[in-house]
């Protein structure tokens, strides 16, 4: 279950954990579906068909709500992956490369693309949306760091968690020039190959 601090001193039930999951589940749809300027407690509720009164139960604020969302979509996202990794992939590099390969295919899909330009371009002007893209991807630098700390142990902590910002930037900034609707051009064929061999290098440099 998400840790929602605001509700450590309550004990959250079964029917509680589903409802929770409903709830953010139906804050991405609207997300995907309608961008922030649609997102709404009344929104959510009605898609999830529940009332207003039961998402501000577990979500008082909206800053709440978007941080916990935000380590929601990540979540669901980690665990497609591992659904997709092959079972026979046991070398931890080739698993590094794997994972980083299957990040930028993640961004070219509509509704990752969509969801993750949304909040770029709202983190602007929402310290709230702000914090969201904060945890988001501190969540996914932690992921990378954790991977980075099995191929290479001998790297210090504070190198280990540069690298990982660094890849982070890589894979995520790949989405300027590669994704949906983006125009092709013929000189950059290839990138995502360079990427992952740039990436790489870095990984285990010292």
């Amino acid at each position: 279950m998400h840790n929602i601090q605001f509700l450590t001193a309550n004990k959250v039930t079964e029917k509680g954990t589903e409802r929770i999951r409903l709830i953010l589940e139906e804050a991405k749809n609207t997300l995907v579906d309608e961008g922030f300027s649609g997102l709404s407690f009344r929104t959510i509720a009605k898609r999830a068909g529940i009332t207003v009164g039961n998402v501000t139960y577990y979500f008082p604020t909206k800053d709440d709500l978007l941080v916990e969302l935000a380590g929601y979509i990540f979540d669901r996202w980690e665990a497609r992956f591992r659904r997709s990794l092959p079972f026979d992939l046991t070398d931890k590099m080739d698993i590094f490369l794997y994972s980083v390969r299957y990040m930028i295919e993640e961004n070219k899909r509509v509704k990752s693309n969509r969801l993750l330009l949304e909040m770029w371009a709202m983190a602007n002007h929402s310290t709230a949306v702000m914090r969201m893209l904060d945890t988001f991807y501190g969540k996914m630098r932690a992921w990378i760091e954790g991977m980075l700390a099995e191929i290479a142990p001998g790297q210090s902590i504070h190198k280990r968690r540069l690298r990982a910002a660094l890849i982070t930037s890589q894979i995520e900034g790949l989405m300027v020039l590669i994704g949906p609707n983006r125009m092709a051009h013929k000189e950059l064929s290839g990138l995502e190959d360079e990427a992952i061999r740039q990436i790489k290098t870095l990984a285990v440099a010292d």
